[in-house]
Formats: C-alpha cells, structure tokens, sequence
C-alpha cells in the first residue's frame, strides 16, 4: 500500500483529499464487505449457477457497477492532475495516454528537471521512456509551486488508492464467476470474464450486445509513437484473452471476430441459467480453436489433371465460295505438284551434287525414258575413268598439301573450331599463270577452217 501525503501532519494542514468516493462511508462498508468474501468460496450445489433469490446476488451486481464508478473517479482524478502538471510537462499527455501510468510518472518526476537519473523501466516501454527524455529536455514548461505539488501528489495516490479498491472487487467477481458466468468463464477466463462483465455493465448487458460491440469494451486508445506495427489502435479488453494473443499476427483478425461472437453465445446461455457446469463454453473455445487451426493450415498441393480423351467423330467442315477460294488461293498448284514428284532411273544432270548418284529427273523436263536403267558402254566407261583422272590430277597440281591438313582447328577460347586450311595462302603473283616452273605450253594458233 502507497503512502498518502496526507497522512502526515504538515501535508494535511496544505492540502485536502480530492476524491468523494474514498470519503463515502458506504463505500469504505462494501469493500470492507468484499474484502471479507475475497477469499471464501460460494457454497453452490453442483450443476447450480448463482440466482436472483440468492443472497449474495445483490452485493455481485452491486460490484458490476462499482468498478464503472471507480474508473470515472480515477479519471477524474487524471483530469485534476492533468491540469496542474501541465504548467510543469504540458507534452507529456501525448505520450503517455493510460491514465494510470501517467499518474505514476507523475508522481516520479515532480519537480525534477533531469529525467536520466529516473528509472521508468518498470512502468513504460522503452520507446515512451527515450521519448520522455528527449521531449523533457526541450519543454517550456515552469516549476510548480510547493503547494500545487502536494496537492498533486496527494491525488496520485488516492487514485493508486481506488485502483486497489478496484483489484479487490475484480478478485471477488473472479472467485464468483463459475457460479455467475460458467460458460463465459470456461471460453475466456475468470479472470478476463471479470472484467469483461464489469466493463460491459453486467451479464444482461453483455449477452444483449452485438459482437462488433464487445470488441470494443473496455477499449483504451494505445500510444504508438510511430514506432509499433500492430494493427489495432485500441485494445479492448477482448483482446488479452488468450486464445487472441497466441494466433499469429496475420489471422489475429480473425480470431478477434471469432472470440467476440463466442463471448456474446457464451453470455446468452448464462443469462439464462443454462449449463450450469460450463459445457457450452468448453465447445465454443474447441471451435475457436479448430477454426483457427484450419485457418493457418497451407493450402492443398495442385494435383496435375488429366487431358480430356480426344473426340473421335468427325468435325463440320466449312464451304461455300469464300472457302474454296481461300483453299484455291493457298492450295498447291500441279506445277508445284510435278516438281515434287521425281522418275527414278534417268540420269541426271552432271553436277557436283547428283553425279553417279542415278536421281532421276522431273516430269517436266526432257523426254519419256523407260524405268530400266540404259546400259553403259564401254567407251563410255573409259571417257568417265579419263575424266576422273583429270580432276584428280587437277585438284594434286592446285595445291601442294600434306595428308595430314584438316579443317579442324583447337582453339584456347572456343575448343574445335572449324577452319579452312587455304584461307591463309597467298594470292597468285601477275603472270604466274604464264611464267611460272609449272605452266605448260599454251597452242595459241587458230585452226584453219576448210573453204
């Protein structure tokens, strides 16, 4: 338990209590009340829930709306110390948005002017805690009166008072939730049931509301700082069930709608006073649970289908005039029809590719042979062996080579490389072909033509 300023003789002469609630002796009786039940157990029959007839129902309601008022008279202990503190740290409202927190840095920084020798780990981030430092250092702000001080100081800790007041209800409530709320308790929590039942005013109220509104209940406005990547800038008290902070980030969404939904079934069927043992709320959390394990399971391979088996029966083909004419226009004509066909036998013309190869001629061309090869004569014979010398003797005397030349070259860069071995040889001087050791005798006389 904090120590009160007040408590001191010199700090009650200066200042007076600012909350009404810690004055109202009906207050200090029901938390005296509570604090009695805190640890005793509700003597319920099995399979019963907590009833209108029951004695302790008035003080459990009564409780649901205490802990509303509690919160009102903190804030409205956060708005008196707002005011005063801003002449001294106006900035640092924007930083610190939880009314409770900033109570706390509050009450820490009180006259000090160098902020590095405070230790605010326990209570900020260490992003709120650098941007504190820095805006501290630079602020406009003027120091405050002993006596303002005090007074601020004194409600600090009436606040810190109130919010153990509120601890102690939520406790309560918690040990009283599997006879109020079995199944809501069963899906979320004691706990977490406690405060969502307070903050939403009730269980009637609650099993009244639609899930898009018990997302937001209880919600309080985060402080980002530019610096956080979640997604949600309020936070509920929904959102610190479990089932919502062990989803991953990417269906955290998700499992946020699907929560709320459950919450407000589970809070229907206490309403009622129906399963009383909580089987409807155990179901709805292995729901949640499957469904978000189906949701984050990877989509199913591709599975390679079969081609269709082809159609058998003849297709419509098209005609008409437009038809023939495209078909006329493209088609192959009979001169390219005679060209492809070839007779087999007839020798062909004398080049370098078809000689001796007995290819046969076009069509088109010369006369109607018959199919059997002509027989060659022997003088014939003897003129195709001379000429064959001919070039032989021709191909020794146009270059003198060794047999060992190839047209294959190795290269350091491309390995093989294909290479004409007289690409190199030098170019005929003028009059070689005349004067030259190897140039014959050249008959340049006319013949005489016979009258």
């Amino acid at each position: 338990m904090r120590v009160c300023p007040a408590h001191f003789p010199a700090a009650q002469q200066l200042c007076q209590s600012v909350s009404e609630m810690l004055k109202n002796d009906e207050f200090q009786k029901l938390m005296d009340e509570v604090r009695e039940r805190k640890d005793e157990q509700p003597a319920l029959e099995l399979g019963k829930q907590l009833s209108e007839e029951d004695t302790e129902y008035p003080l459990i309601t009564r409780c649901n709306s205490l802990v509303r008022e509690i919160d009102d008279e903190m804030m409205n202990i956060h708005r008196f110390v707002r005011d005063i503190y801003s002449k001294k740290f106006p900035e640092l409202e924007s930083i610190v948005t939880s009314p409770l927190d900033y109570l706390q840095v509050v009450q820490r920084i009180g006259n000090t002017k160098d902020l590095t020798t405070i230790d605010f780990s326990d209570i900020l981030p260490n992003t709120a805690v650098m941007a504190i430092t820095v805006t501290a250092s630079m602020t406009a702000g003027t120091q405050l009166p002993r006596q303002e001080l005090d007074k601020m100081l004194v409600a600090c800790d009436e606040a810190f008072l109130l919010n153990d007041c509120k601890r102690d209800v939520l406790l309560y409530l918690e040990s009283r939730m599997s006879g109020l709320a079995p199944n809501l308790s069963a899906l979320l929590g004691a706990a977490l049931a406690a405060k969502l039942i307070t903050a939403a005013g009730g269980l009637l109220n609650l099993a009244r509301m639609p899930a898009q509104n018990i997302i937001l209940v209880g919600s309080q406005k985060k402080a980002l700082l530019g610096m956080s990547s979640s997604a949600f800038t309020t936070q509920g008290v929904i959102l610190m069930s479990d089932l919502i902070l062990t989803t991953p980030m990417e269906f955290r969404n998700r499992a946020v709608k699907l929560v709320a939904g459950k919450c407000g079934l589970a809070a229907r069927v206490d309403s009622f006073h129906e399963s009383p043992l909580g089987q409807v709320g155990t179901q709805l959390r292995e729901k949640i649970l499957q469904s978000l394990s189906k949701a984050q399971e990877p989509p199913p391979a591709k599975q390679k289908k079969t081609l269709p088996p082809p159609e058998d029966r003849p297709r419509a083909k098209r005609g008409g005039k437009r038809h023939r004419r495209i078909k006329e226009k493209y088609g192959q004509s009979e001169f390219k029809k005679l060209v492809n066909r070839v007779k087999f036998g007839p020798d062909a013309e004398e080049n370098c590719y078809t000689e001796d190869w007995g290819l046969g001629l076009p069509f088109f061309e010369g006369k109607n042979v018959p199919l059997k090869a002509a027989k060659v004569s022997k003088e014939k014979q003897l003129q195709q062996h001379i000429k064959a010398q001919k070039r032989q003797r021709a191909a020794a005397s146009a270059g003198n080579e060794s047999g060992l030349s190839s047209s294959l070259a190795f290269t350091p860069v491309q390995g093989i490389e294909l290479a004409n071995p007289n690409a190199q040889r030098k170019a005929p001087d003028v009059g070689e072909k005349y004067f030259s050791t190897s140039a014959g005798f050249v008959n340049l006389s006319t013949p005489i033509r016979n009258p």
